[in-house]
């Protein structure tokens, strides 16, 4: 954000909060000074987003720091779920030897997740199909009967239909539960993608 977009964003937020803007000319000056070098690397449009997510949250008068690290939760949040790895490739204007082109231009696709104009590439992505040249095949009758008769021991409900299909989100096999793709933990329930996965195969 530059002054002038401060000076917006101030004048949107005297609207609902009149106790954030300075009256006096001359702290004014040194208001928007401040406000512009504390979030020059954040759009207009999340520092509105993120004045109204702090009101919804806090009754204390917004301060940059506020939107500065909401900011930055974000710009952390998308490059992790950015792998990053950037094909010099898919820029066909890019010399094999210009090195300092290849650098722009990563930068430049960086620059484009964190401020949220490119989506993040995430591994799922990536690696979609790879391994699996045929659709994940259903586990054998025998598989289910024993999981069925364990289930019945144990006083347990009855397994998921679509724990019987592998799941293409988190790798887990046919039988196993699901697990987080960030820490690995099995989850309660399964993921989307595996229902979906299922339901195809109920209907085909």
């Amino acid at each position: 954000m530059d002054a002038q977009e401060v000076i917006r964003l101030l004048g949107e937020i005297s609207l609902v909060d009149d106790r954030v803007v300075k009256t006096d000319e001359t702290e004014q000056v040194a208001q928007v000074r401040l406000w512009a070098a504390a979030l020059r690397e954040v759009p207009l449009d999340f520092a509105g987003e993120a004045v109204g997510r702090h009101y919804a949250e806090s009754a204390w008068p917004v301060m940059p720091k506020d939107i500065a690290s909401r900011w930055r939760d974000t710009a952390r949040d998308r490059m992790r779920r950015h792998v990053g790895t950037f094909e010099p490739t898919a820029h066909p204007h890019l010399h094999p030897d210009d090195s300092d082109g290849y650098v722009l231009a990563l930068r430049a696709e960086r620059s484009a997740v964190v401020a949220g104009s490119e989506l993040p590439a995430r591994v799922r992505e990536l690696v979609s199909g790879v391994g699996r040249a045929v659709d994940p095949a259903p586990a054998n009758e025998g598989y289910l009967a024993a999981k069925a008769a364990l289930y019945a021991k144990r006083g347990r409900p009855a397994m998921p239909p679509e724990l019987a299909m592998g799941c293409p989100t988190c790798g887990a096999n046919p039988g196993r539960p699901c697990t987080t793709l960030r820490c690995g933990r099995v989850m309660r329930g399964t993921h989307p993608d595996r229902r979906v996965v299922e339901a195809e195969g109920a209907s085909a």
